[in-house]
């Protein structure tokens, strides 16, 4: 009975709400070649040897139309990703826009039994966003639409395991313009030896002391950071970025350095954070 139950609420939910068919996994490196040379980052205490340290924490290989577009480690407990991975390889012009009706869940977080009956157990839904007849803060994704290749990564960006609750002014404000200056950065510094525009990309948040609705963390700083080879200079290279998440004015940055963002993610998490192979290089010395 309890599993007919569990049936009956899954269809109903996989009917009420879009979701993306995703894979759960006990690897990031499981997701697909989004990392620096095959190797997932170091978050001490959380994410180690590619395996989540806490049962918060799950690896989710977000796959839409039958293609794994990106990686998400998501945080349960907070309903929110600490980070998405993924590579840029330069975007294509095409139209689709972000409103509260288009985000998808990710049906394999909820548990597949009788307290099922409860949805939305594991991850935000739309609904949270929602308090007192306004939107005090919006979902904002990690995996940027603006960094996406063609319109079916587009689509699959769009899911709350992949968003963060961003306040008003700070996506259309100062992260979009981290968003452009990273793009643009990454246009100039990173075409390999094959003449193709390459990039590992990692865009997360760290958690806040405020909740959405009671259930949803509010990030206090969102950062980017990416990695690739140049070969006009025959070197790799990282530029990152971190700022708080709430309305700045700001028409220029400069992006900071990725020892600059592993030194302040590892004072905010709490432990060393390398978030990629020996600081975005081939030497392991």
């Amino acid at each position: 009975m309890g599993l007919l139950v569990a049936c009956v609420v899954c269809v109903l939910l996989a009917l009420s709400f879009p979701g993306i068919v995703s894979k759960l996994e006990d690897k990031l490196t499981k997701c697909g070649d989004f990392f620096f040379e095959e190797e997932s980052p170091l978050i001490h205490g959380i994410l180690e040897n590619s395996e989540p340290q806490n049962n918060d924490y799950r690896v989710v290989c977000q796959k839409y139309k039958n293609k794994i577009r990106y990686a998400t480690l998501y945080d349960t407990g907070k309903k929110i990703p600490l980070f998405s991975a993924y590579k840029y390889t330069g975007t294509k012009v095409f139209v689709k826009q972000e409103s509260l009706q288009t985000w998808m869940i990710e049906l394999e977080l909820e548990p597949k039994d009788a307290e099922m009956s409860v949805p939305f157990e594991n991850q935000a839904r739309n609904k949270d966003y929602w308090i007192k007849n306004t939107y005090k803060y919006f979902p904002g994704t990690l995996f940027s639409m603006s960094h996406t290749a063609d319109e079916e990564t587009a689509e699959s960006i769009l899911t709350l395991t992949n968003s963060v609750p961003q306040t008003n002014g700070f996506r259309d404000g100062i992260w979009n313009l981290v968003d452009q200056t990273t793009k643009e950065s990454m246009e100039n510094d990173c075409i390999d030896n094959n003449d193709n525009l390459v990039a590992y990309v990692m865009t997360g948040a760290v958690p806040g002391n405020t909740m959405l609705n009671q259930r949803v963390n509010v990030p206090s700083y969102m950062w980017t950071a990416f990695c690739c080879y140049n070969s006009t200079t025959t070197s790799w290279v990282s530029k990152a970025y971190y700022t708080e998440n709430k309305r700045k004015k700001a028409t220029k940055i400069k992006l900071k350095s990725l020892e600059d963002l592993q030194g302040f993610l590892t004072t905010k998490l709490g432990g060393k954070v390398e978030l990629f192979k020996n600081n975005c290089s081939l030497d392991d010395s």
